[in-house]
């Protein structure tokens, strides 16, 4: 069965609030120094990693649905909120 394009969009929201979810995640952990998923202890550099591929399927999803990127996100706009 064939996904129509809309529910494709639909499957890319959910993962990208999934994403959304994860760099928040790792923001907590690095400001405790907590352990997350596998690492013992969060890096900035896993933290920029971790917002570098939400804001990739942000850009994907934005392509889909809107034709072109209409909002820009930088690594440090994404970990100030």
């Amino acid at each position: 069965m064939k996904t129509t394009g809309d529910e494709r969009l639909y499957e890319q929201q959910r993962k990208l609030e999934q994403l959304r979810a994860r760099v928040n995640a790792a923001k907590i952990a690095y400001l405790n120094r907590a352990p997350f998923e596998t690492m013992s202890e969060v890096s900035y550099d896993n933290l920029k990693t971790i917002a570098q591929e939400y804001i990739r399927a942000n850009y994907d999803y934005q392509k889909k649905r809107y034709g072109s990127i209409q909002v820009r996100v930088s690594v440090a706009k994404l970990l100030r909120h």
